[in-house]
C-alpha cells in the first residue's frame, strides 16, 4: 500500500533562540490541526546561463528554500482559567505576547519588537519536514452554528527532510470547542452597543516573508494591519446609526465566547475605525456588512483572553 494523505502529525514548540531548532515532541508540543497543507519547497531555481555548441539546458540550482503552512485549529478555552491553551505557542509566532494571570487568564496582546518564533515538525507518515524560526499570521473566526476556528498562515526556514516514524501524540491539553450558539455567547458590543450577530472576524494583519542574505536568512515581520468584520443585524436608526460611525472616530468592539470558567475566549479591540456599512439579506433580516480597521491608539490595540 502507498502513503496515506491523511496521517499526519504535527508538532511545534517556542524557540529560545531564533532559528534553533527546539525539538518539539509528540508528547509535550503535539497540534490538532484541520485543512493542512505544507509546501515544504518555496524557493527560486536559478539557471546556469553559458555559452554552449548545441541545445539543451544545463543543471541549475534551487535557492532560497523555505517553508510555508496553511492550517485551521479549533479555538477553545484552555480547560482551566489562567493556563495557557494548547495553542498559545501559535499566538506567540504570529506577533502575540502571552501574559498568564494564575488562576484567572491568558492574555495575548500584539509585540512591536523581539517577535517569537516556533520550531514545527511535519511528519507525512514517515516522511518528516522540519522548519524553523517559523512566524505567521491568524484570524479568529466566529460562525453562528458552527465552532470558532483560528485560521493560520504560516512560512519557516527549512531545515531538513528525512524518514522518521509517526510521533504517538498526547493531546489532552487540546479542549473541545463549544458551538457558536446563543447559549454559549456572552456577550457582542461596538461602540457600547449590544448587537446581535450572524458571524465575526478578527484578523491579525501580519505580512511576514522569507528573507536572505549572503550569509543570514530569517522570516521577517515587514507589517501588521489588523482589522476585523462583523456581520450584525441591523438596529433601528433611532437605537444606533452605524452609517454615521464610518470614517469617524474609533469605537470599541468586544467579543465574548464560551460560558465557565477554562471555557472562554474573550476578544476586546479598544479602537477600531469602521471603514464601510452594507446591507444584505439574511433570512428575509437586514443585516449589516461591517468591516473595520483595528487602529493604534493606547496599547495594545487588541487583547484575546482565554479565561
Amino acid at each position: 500500500m502507498g502513503i496515506r494523505f491523511e496521517r499526519k502529525a504535527v508538532l511545534a514548540k517556542i524557540e529560545p533562540v531564533y532559528g534553533t531548532d527546539s525539538v518539539p515532541t509528540g508528547a509535550a508540543n503535539a497540534l490538532l490541526l484541520k485543512n493542512v497543507e505544507i509546501n515544504p519547497l518555496n524557493g527560486e531555481a536559478v539557471p546556469r546561463e553559458i555559452i554552449r555548441a548545441g541545445y539543451g539546458t544545463m543543471a541549475g540550482w534551487f535557492v532560497g528554500r523555505h517553508v510555508t503552512i496553511t492550517a485551521r485549529i479549533d479555538l477553545a478555552g484552555s480547560g482551566t482559567a489562567g493556563t495557557a491553551p494548547a495553542y498559545g505557542p501559535l499566538l506567540r509566532a504570529c506577533g502575540l505576547a502571552e501574559t498568564l494571570t494564575p488562576g484567572v487568564k491568558a492574555d495575548y496582546t500584539p509585540v512591536h519588537s523581539l517577535f517569537e518564533s516556533v520550531s514545527i515538525y511535519y511528519n507525512h507518515e514517515g516522511t518528516r519536514h522540519i522548519a524553523a524560526g517559523v512566524r505567521g499570521s491568524a484570524k479568529l473566526r466566529f460562525t453562528k452554528r458552527r465552532t470558532p476556528e483560528i485560521e493560520l498562515s504560516l512560512i519557516g526556514l527549512w531545515k531538513s527532510d528525512s524518514s522518521v516514524a509517526l510521533p504517538t501524540l498526547t493531546t489532552t491539553a487540546w479542549k473541545d470547542p463549544l458551538p457558536s450558539t446563543p447559549a454559549n455567547t456572552a456577550g457582542f458590543t461596538i461602540d457600547g452597543q449590544a448587537v446581535l450577530g450572524s458571524s465575526f472576524e478578527l484578523d491579525l494583519g501580519m505580512e511576514c516573508a522569507y528573507r536572505d542574505l549572503l550569509n543570514s536568512e530569517e522570516i521577517i515581520v515587514r507589517e501588521r494591519r489588523p482589522k476585523l468584520t462583523a456581520l450584525i443585524e441591523e438596529l433601528p436608526h433611532a437605537t444606533k446609526n452605524f452609517f454615521a460611525l464610518v470614517g469617524a472616530a474609533p469605537v470599541p468592539v468586544v467579543y465574548t465566547h464560551g460560558v465557565g470558567a477554562g471555557k472562554i475566549v474573550d476578544i476586546s479591540v479598544p479602537l477600531a475605525q469602521l471603514q464601510s456599512v452594507a446591507r444584505q439579506e439574511e433570512d428575509t433580516v437586514s443585516m449589516l456588512n461591517i468591516p473595520a480597521d483595528v487602529t493604534l491608539g493606547p496599547l495594545p490595540e487588541l487583547t484575546i483572553s482565554v479565561k
